[in-house]
């Protein structure tokens, strides 16, 4: 029998989830931990459904495949030591929807200025800041057209945006895009965007994708929005953009470094508005369903063919 072993990793599994993984297939046997197993307690697991430490997976010879419950893979690919024999899955498609909400409130919220607003009201002010501008008839450039950014564009779509996805290779008729444009293709597309929704994975080629010289090429006032990884944005040149009016607002999930420290100056904007990376929600019970869909889907490809269709390239690093 195939082992799977499901440990704590963002919120536990509901009862009707639980017993989904447990009936997936006839020749799989899942066991639930409620806390991070020790070695000798995962000897002879094929599978782990969670997000162990690297440290525990490379003492654990047995494991064929790990079924992480985050979209993100940078904590393992990115590390040395992950057993490179050990199939790497994500939960790539768990997270769209709810990333999507997070990021159009975001992107209206900094439209609106709604938060100089806040701090008006905060200090008793009735104050207006003048004209707004809105999504409908705007360009937006979407680095990065995976779920997230795909799930942001057709909601984008929706209110009227014109949509523009850069990716690393070329692609027609994506669904959420009306035009698709390719990474080398970027200084001429930056200078159409409204506002920049970076959704982009930690690799060597996105590490500071958006720099002096990238911003340079935007129209004065654009809008940054970045909710996939911190280091594909230079936070400096991010500061001196905003000082010198090239940035109009920035809204940040993610930032570089992370967390950003206390006294840092991108808290000091106004026009900036930074979360600590929550925009999937902590995982709420729509996700959670999600990944029992892909987790179910993944080992049961795995065990039938060996092929399991949200594998990880580990040297691309997604």
């Amino acid at each position: 029998m195939f082992q799977t072993a499901v440990i704590p990793s963002f919120g536990p599994f509901s009862p009707a989830q639980m017993e989904r993984l447990k009936t997936a297939h006839p020749r799989q046997e899942v066991h639930f931990f409620d806390h991070l197993p020790t070695p000798a307690e995962l000897a002879g697991f094929d599978c782990i459904i969670g997000n162990p430490p690297v440290s525990l997976i490379k003492e654990l010879p047995d494991l064929k495949l790990l079924q992480l419950c985050s979209a993100g893979v940078d904590v393992y690919v990115n590390d040395p030591d992950y057993p490179r024999q050990v199939i790497l899955a994500n939960a790539s498609g768990a997270y769209g929807e709810i990333i999507a909400e997070f990021t159009i409130g975001m992107h209206l919220y900094l439209l609106k200025q709604l938060g100089q607003y806040r701090d008006a009201m905060a200090e008793g002010r009735w104050e207006m800041l003048g004209q707004v501008s809105q999504l409908a008839g705007s360009t937006v450039v979407c680095l990065g057209t995976g779920d997230l950014g795909a799930s942001y564009a057709k909601k984008a779509q929706l209110l009227g945006a014109h949509t523009i996805g850069v990716k690393r290779t070329p692609a027609d008729n994506l669904p959420g895009f009306d035009r698709v444009a390719t990474m080398d293709q970027l200084e001429e597309i930056l200078p159409q965007a409204n506002a920049l929704v970076l959704s982009l994975p930690d690799t060597p080629e996105t590490r500071q994708i958006l720099n002096a010289h990238t911003l340079s090429c935007c129209k004065d006032g654009v809008l940054v929005i970045n909710i996939g990884r911190g280091t594909a944005v230079d936070t400096e040149a991010l500061c001196q953009a905003l000082d010198a009016g090239k940035v109009g607002a920035a809204g940040l999930d993610v930032t570089d470094p992370e967390p950003l420290p206390q006294g840092h100056r991108l808290w000091k904007y106004p026009n900036v508005l930074i979360t600590p990376h929550v925009t999937g929600g902590s995982c709420n019970a729509v996700s959670r369903e999600r990944i029992v869909e892909i987790a179910n889907r993944n080992i049961s490809s795995f065990i039938e063919t060996g092929v399991v269709p949200h594998a990880i390239d580990i040297e691309r690093k997604y």
